[in-house]
């Protein structure tokens, strides 16, 4: 399924993903390849991951422009 492959590929891998779905990385290609179904917990759980690297992704953003503002950050 191209959605967790492109999951995988954001949240650094296919153990990172298969951790998240508490499977084996040979489990996780069985569903990549169709082979296994993809569950409905299993594209919640992923989209959860994908959220929480998101938002720490968003907050860093958001103390980098704090540096930027207070005039911190040497060109």
């Amino acid at each position: 399924m191209v959605g967790l492959e492109t999951a995988f590929e954001i949240l650094g891998g296919k153990g990172q993903l298969a951790g998240v779905l508490g499977i084996t990385v040979r489990a996780l290609n069985y569903k990549l390849n169709a082979d296994r179904g993809v569950s409905n917990l299993d594209l919640t759980w992923t989209a959860k991951a994908l959220e929480a690297r998101g938002n720490k992704m968003l907050e860093h953003a958001a103390k980098l422009r704090v540096v930027l503002a207070d005039g911190d950050a040497k060109s």
